[in-house]
């Protein structure tokens, strides 16, 4: 009686806790409960039996015993002790347990009941909008709706919690958006084909709450299989707090159940993965990714038999720009299910398994797998584009005279996909026509930018007939901007590169292209086998041209393997050598920078033990130190350096203008620079050390400031006697820590101090060196073979008497991806989710030059247009409804660089950096429609932001060589 006092007892307790479902508990568990405490009297009454016995016998022997009598009392208390303990430990164990279970559980019998079932109302909604919109004044969208009969006809008989269910969607329903709503912004109904989903049910095996199979008609259409795979995906739950990993119609995902109340259950689904759609692809460079933000929540409210009573399921997905995060679409579906009053009934089956069951209802039917199923690609009423008619439509557009305009980028991004998924011949007879030759090298250029095996054939096979290599040098150019190039195509480059060719300029663009494909491709294996066929290609040079382009293409490869090769070459006595070896180190990552090669860097910049060194070495290995962390020990001892007497004050100018540039971009960097000045006092911070002599500069200028992200200009330029000797303009983007130059502009001469030096002017003694000059370009972190204006002193002059560039000429014309994203998203409502961003740039550089010996003067005008297009979307296409949201960002950014020289008298020169007026153009399209009907909704809204002409100041002493100039014209 004790012990049954005590369970009633812990059941109060526990009522009073907060457990309401005690009552429901106690009595689904009274048999066992009863059957227990009767085992428990019994025990009882037998012990108080011999007990009374005993009492009996002791008190006939009482005056006998009197000791004995106590301990035998002694014992009676113990044993009731024992049996209390026992009672409390056994009902404390049994209700602890039983606390630890959700409320839902405490509350009735799980399951369904064989040749029952319930009627639900399902709601479904989706809305298409874009990123930044608070307003749903400008969404896209439809709903479904519905009766959904779901009953149990089938149980196994080993395992009484699996139930063959059979589930059947009733007066399917399609509305959409419209102005003839009742409500703003609200939804009527419309015909589709959303019927042919009702035609056939399906069935589920369904254990405990989980979905294990599911069974329908294979010939069952893809819109409609997904559908049903996402009414399934409702009834996979549990029903107490758990961390699963759970595979259903959003594919694997790590799934967390929380119980917040009486018979509700929390579901949150993250880090989702699918196996049946086609894998994401993504660019390889992280300042042109695509962030997806997702989340999937549900909520359960569950009857007291643990089934669903109202469920609300709701999932978005938002997808922006990593470099600009208020560009961006995005797509929401909210579902409600909600059970009815009426019950349903069917025939339960009888069966040994739930297959023979399957087999008995629907014999055709066959077992299929939860996640989403693709869909197949759709064409619109009026049928898919062909490439000849993409070629007809946008045939000016893609001309030359077209290059740098946001036109000619959009039809870039018209043309790729159609160029990717055309056949080899399509492709050769595009290039063969003789209509397509006036635009055949932007044609090269998407060819390249497509990278699949059937464009690179096509292509290969023309360029067989190119006798100048103009035309190869495009292509394979575009090769090596591609983000995404084929394995077997970047083989093929690296093999080309490995013969030996009659034309040197394509032989080292092979070489070039080679590493610059292995990086982009990005696999292990493929960068050390470029890696290998580079150095071996550069250990059997013999000519110092032949190693230029080796040394170019490792720097193209940025294989932190390549370091003991490079470092070998960049301690070579030849300048050039020395120099293309630093750069290719120079451009390797922070992380694969070494201490033996900051080491080397230091020793080069200090010319210790070792051959004096041309001051573009120096400044580039100066370079490598300053831009990859250097301690405060190593500032310090540049700080010494500016005191000294060095020859070269043109490095002690570069090197001050460099910090300075630094700090501003660094604030650690700063706060270094800060404490070497305090500690050092007036030794290093005075004017001597600050007010170098030289004309050699470096800066930054913000052409774009956002929260987001920031674009620069920054000029980094050595002088040598009055000339520029090598002067680099990178255009950087800066985004969440990734920064990234998508142009730079490398300019280099030599050998022209003759004819602008002064007799009285102390410059650095270099030895006799040929006169050169050209330009160096990289985009897009490809560098592309150095263009040389000329080398010799007579082939200068063979330009200055031509007027060779007097007039406007292009130096370099390309379009290039810049942006590559594609994933599929599946919606747990059963809808497969598009997700593409794609980005073109149209560039052209070009320039003018006008040399006159008589005046002793020139002047030279350089221009870098750029067109960009970023096009991307969220889209859902099914057979009875079609939405998407889709944006478009175009831009024409432009750089003029002018450069007056006066060498008559005290040399001058004057360089003026301007940017003209930019206008930045944005749309937003969201597209709704109904295929086999008329219906077609379409919400647009354009924007622009104008960005005003500037001209950018370079330094002071550039500002007065400028004013000089002014006062002369």
């Amino acid at each position: 009686m004790k012990c049954q006092e005590l369970g009633t007892l812990g059941i109060a307790r526990t009522r009073q806790s907060g457990s309401d479902k005690l009552v429901g508990f106690r009595n689904r568990n009274g048999p066992f409960l009863h059957a227990h405490l009767v085992r428990l009297r019994r025990r009882s009454a037998v012990r108080s039996g011999a007990e009374r016995n005993g009492a009996d016998v002791g008190a006939r022997r009482a005056a006998q015993d009197d000791i004995g009598s106590e301990e035998r009392m002694a014992g009676r208390l113990r044993a009731t002790a024992r049996m209390l303990a026992v009672c409390l430990v056994y009902l404390w164990t049994l209700l602890g347990s039983y606390c630890q279970m959700a409320p839902a559980v405490a509350g009735g019998t799980k399951g369904w009941q064989v040749g029952n079932g319930h009627k639900y109302k399902l709601t479904n909604t989706l809305i298409f909008r874009e990123t930044e919109s608070s307003k749903p004044t400008g969404d896209v969208g439809f709903r479904l709706t519905g009766e959904l009969d779901i009953t149990a006809l089938w149980q196994d008989f080993n395992d009484p919690n699996i139930f063959l269910l059979k589930f059947e969607l009733l007066s399917p329903q399609l509305w959409i958006k419209s102005r003839r709503a009742p409500e703003p912004e609200g939804f009527v109904e419309h015909s589709s084909k959303i019927e042919q989903a009702a035609e056939k049910p399906f069935f589920v095996l369904w254990r405990h709450g989980d979905v294990e199979a599911v069974y329908m008609d294979p010939a069952e259409s893809a819109s409609s299989a997904n559908l049903k795979r996402g009414l399934a995906n409702l009834f996979q739950y549990r029903t107490l707090d758990d961390e699963v990993r759970q595979r259903d119609a959003s594919g694997l995902c790590d799934v967390t159940y929380l119980t917040s109340g009486d018979s509700v259950i929390e579901k949150r689904k993250t880090a989702c993965t699918h196996g049946t759609l086609p894998p994401s692809k993504q660019h390889p460079n992280p300042m042109f990714a695509v962030r997806l933000e997702s989340y999937r929540n549900s909520k359960y409210m569950l009857t007291q038999s643990l089934l669903p009573e109202r469920v609300i399921d709701y999932e978005g997905h938002k997808m922006i720009l990593v470099s600009k995060p208020d560009v961006g679409t995005s797509v929401v579906s909210e579902r409600t299910l909600e059970q009815t009053v009426e019950t349903i009934s069917a025939t339960a089956v009888h069966a040994n398994s739930a297959k023979q069951a399957v087999v008995l209802l629907k014999p055709e039917y066959k077992e299929t797998d939860i996640e989403l199923q693709p869909m197949l690609a759709t064409c619109p009423d009026a049928g898919c584009p062909t490439i000849d008619q993409a070629i007809e439509e946008y045939y000016k557009t893609l001309t030359a005279s077209e290059l740098g305009t946001a036109k000619s980028a959009s039809a870039f991004l018209k043309l790729l996909p159609l160029v990717r998924n055309a056949s080899p011949e399509e492709l050769h007879k595009i290039l063969k026509t003789p209509r397509n030759q006036r635009i055949k090298m932007q044609l090269l250029d998407i060819f390249g930018a497509a990278s699949t095996l059937s464009a690179h054939q096509a292509a290969m096979k023309i360029l067989r007939q190119d006798e100048t290599g103009d035309e190869t040098e495009r292509y394979l150019w575009a090769l090596s901007l591609s983000p995404t190039p084929h394995v077997d195509v970047a083989r093929d480059i690296l093999r080309r590169s490995e013969e030996t060719m009659q034309n040197d300029k394509v032989s080292e663009t092979y070489a070039l292209t080679a590493g610059a494909m292995a990086r982009h491709y990005g696999s292990a294996a493929v960068i050390e086998k470029a890696r290998v066929s580079l150095e071996l290609g550069l250990e059997t040079c013999t000519g110092e041209e032949c190693k230029l382009k080796f040394l170019r293409a490792l720097r193209n490869l940025r294989c932190p393997a390549a370091i003991p090769t490079l470092l070998v070459h960049a301690l070579s006595d030849s300048k050039t050598i020395s120099i293309a070896a630093w750069r290719a180190l120079k451009a390797l990552p922070r992380e694969a920078v070494t201490d033996e090669l900051k080491s080397a860097a230091y020793k080069v910049f200090y010319q210790i033990g070792g051959p004096r060194r041309d001051s573009s070495v120096r400044t580039i290995a100066l370079d490598v130190i300053l831009e990859n962390e250097p301690i405060e020990e190593v500032l310090r001892d540049f700080m010494k350096y500016l005191s000294s007497n060095d020859p070269a004050y043109e490095v002690r100018k570069y090197l001050t203008q460099r910090l300075e540039l630094l700090a501003e971009r660094d604030a650690r960097f700063a706060e270094y620079l800060r404490n070497i000045y305090v500690i050092g006092n007036v030794t290093l911070n005075n004017y001597h050390m600050q007010a170098q002599r030289g004309l050699s500069t470096a800066f930054a200028r913000h052409f774009l400031r956002s929260p987001d992200s920031n674009g620069s200009l920054v000029t980094v330029q050595e002088v040598n006697s009055g000339l520029l000797k090598r002067g680099i303009v990178d255009v950087v983007l800066e985004s969440n820590e990734q920064r990234q130059a998508m142009f730079s502009l490398g300019l280099f001469a030599g050998g022209l101090g003759s004819f602008v030096s002064n007799q009285d002017e102390v410059t650095e003694v270099d030895d006799v060196e040929v006169a050169t000059a050209g330009m160096e370009i990289d985009i897009l972190d490809v560098g592309i073979r150095p263009f040389v204006f000329f080398t010799g002193q007579s082939e200068l002059m063979g330009h200055v008497w031509s007027g060779t560039a007097d007039t406007r000429t292009p130096a370099f014309q390309a379009l290039a991806s810049l942006y590559s994203h594609s994933e599929y998203v599946p919606l747990g409502s059963g809808f497969v989710a598009e997700l593409d961003v794609q980005g073109a740039v149209s560039f052209e550089l070009a320039g003018e030059i006008q040399l006159s010996l008589w005046s002793r003067n020139a002047r030279s005008l350089v221009e870098m247009n750029a067109g960009v297009t970023v096009h991307g979307g969220t889209r859902v296409h099914t057979s009875f409804v079609q939405s998407k949201a889709e944006f478009t960002m175009a831009m024409e950014p432009k750089l003029q660089l002018s450069t007056t020289v006066d060498f008559s008298g005290p040399s001058a020169l004057c360089m003026r950096l301007s940017q003209p007026v930019t206008t930045v153009k944005y749309q937003v399209y969201k597209i709704e429609r109904i295929p086999g009907s008329r219906h077609r909704l379409r919400k647009t809204r354009r924007m622009k932001v104008h960005s005003p002409g500037r001209s950018y100041k370079l330094n002071q002493k550039n500002n007065e060589m400028c004013a000089k100039f002014t006062n002369l014209s």
